[in-house]
């Protein structure tokens, strides 16, 4: 029988693993005899705590264990313990993703990294797309999973899934470097200028340098073509220095920067140059790509609540987003009345973005209406009798108008149900005579 006991020799390798002391070959020189003698006598400790321990183990090296995805086929999808597939609370009382969440990334991580190898068991790599996919079908929304489906269709050449993979990751972790770097990668070849500025946004988003070692290097290569010497420089230094600081071996194509004539040049006349803030263009690129993954639906401004700070689209006599102004800041200066689309990843989801509407009117939800307005004595409200039907002027409006007096006016009116269940037409603006337009502008 294979008890806790046994899991000290494994324990001791990942230890000094998880300290810096084995470099990735001797890690898996050490840990696969253990892991073989495991695998050989431990099916009847499916479900059982040393079996779970075992398994933490292999995730924690799972980056670079070398026979991770063989030891995983062999640990399968199907023997996980109830006890593995709840998350927990740590000792720091963060709640944690389950053993069996994370193990199943793990696998689907190193599917995606060794998809591209030529040199890599492709039965092992089969065997984790069919994780992978299986995965993805029972949490479509993990951005885990989807950032590594993204890597996958990057690795095909399928930039266009691979971008679409990834959008809604880069929209969620927007201030991490990872999936700017990311999307770099797959514009590196069509659109270039775009990458520059995913590498340059994630060198300038890193929390820590090991983060974008890799990427230094990309960007670096990308300002050299420009002729951007100095700042090449810059990027292939600080890639140097942090090698240099942890002992790491300096690969080739750094190698190839370092001895070029301009990062020579830059040393001997102390000009290397950062990069400028590039955080506006990333936004911008981010938002063209939101528009082209978003579903747009078409709503008007119904009225600003300055008290909540938001503006209220009505999509619908019973439905419509309150736009947070915080959120979308330029929304603000917009009047009641202005035509809109309003941005979501999914039908019931949350407001991403907005634009302007090219359209004029909605109709059954926006129109013009031109009649008699009258305000009778005693009320701050007016309305207008129309050839369709009567629009209610709400007291904002109402109020430039004499009571008793009749007035020939047009405006845009709103369809809306109010509080009392009563679904009606109510004004959002006046529109002067030469504003106006007819159907055959729709």
């Amino acid at each position: 029988r294979v008890t806790l006991a046994w899991t000290l020799s494994p324990q001791e390798i990942v230890d000094r693993y998880e300290a810096k002391q084995l470099s990735p070959a001797a890690l898996s020189g050490q840990l696969s005899p253990y892991m073989r003698e495991f695998a050989r006598m431990a099916d009847a400790l499916r479900g059982d705590s040393a079996f779970s321990q075992v398994l933490r183990l292999a995730g924690k090296v799972s980056k670079d264990w070398s026979e991770f995805l063989r030891f995983a086929r062999w640990v399968g999808n199907e023997h996980f313990s109830d006890e593995d597939k709840k998350p927990f609370v740590n000792e720091a009382g963060k709640t944690v993703d389950s053993l069996h969440k994370r193990f199943i990334r793990a696998v689907c991580r190193e599917t995606a990294a060794k998809a591209a190898d030529p040199q890599s068991d492709q039965t092992l790599t089969e065997w984790g797309l069919g994780i992978l996919e299986q995965a993805l079908q029972d949490e479509p929304n993990d951005q885990w999973l989807n950032y590594y489906q993204s890597k996958l269709h990057l690795a095909n050449g399928e930039s266009d899934l691979a971008i679409k993979r990834l959008t809604p990751v880069l929209r969620r972790q927007s201030r991490a470097a990872w999936p700017w770097a990311l999307l770099g990668d797959i514009l590196e070849i069509e659109h270039p200028q775009d990458a520059l500025t995913c590498y340059a946004h994630a060198t300038q988003l890193a929390r820590e340098e090991q983060e974008v070692a890799k990427v230094r290097i990309h960007l670096a290569q990308r300002l050299a073509l420009l002729g951007r010497f100095n700042e090449a420089a810059h990027q292939a230094g600080l890639a140097l220095q942090y090698r240099e600081n942890h002992g790491f071996k300096v690969p080739q194509e750094l190698q190839q920067l370092l001895a070029s004539d301009w990062y020579q040049q830059a040393v001997a006349n102390s000009s290397m140059q950062p990069m400028p803030k590039v955080e506006s263009a990333a936004r911008a690129l981010l938002q063209a790509l939101d528009r082209k993954s978003l579903t747009y639906t078409r709503g008007v401004i119904d009225h600003v609540n300055a008290e909540k700070a938001l503006s209220y689209v009505a999509t619908g006599a019973d439905s419509g987003f309150g736009l947070m102004h915080r959120k979308f800041p330029q929304i603000v200066d917009l009047p009641p009345g202005t035509l809109v689309e309003i941005g979501r990843a999914d039908p019931e989801g949350p407001p991403l973005d907005w634009r302007l509407s090219e359209a004029r009117a909605l109709p059954g939800l926006c129109e013009i209406f031109s009649g008699d307005l009258k305000r009778q004595e005693g009320k701050d409200f007016a309305l207008i009798r129309s050839t369709r039907e009567n629009v209610l002027v709400p007291p904002a409006l109402a109020k430039i108008y004499i009571p008793g007096q009749e007035y020939q006016v047009s405006c845009l009116a709103i369809r809306r149900t109010n509080k009392q269940g009563k679904t009606g037409w109510r004004a959002v603006k006046f529109i002067e005579q030469e504003d106006q337009w007819s159907s055959d502008d729709f």
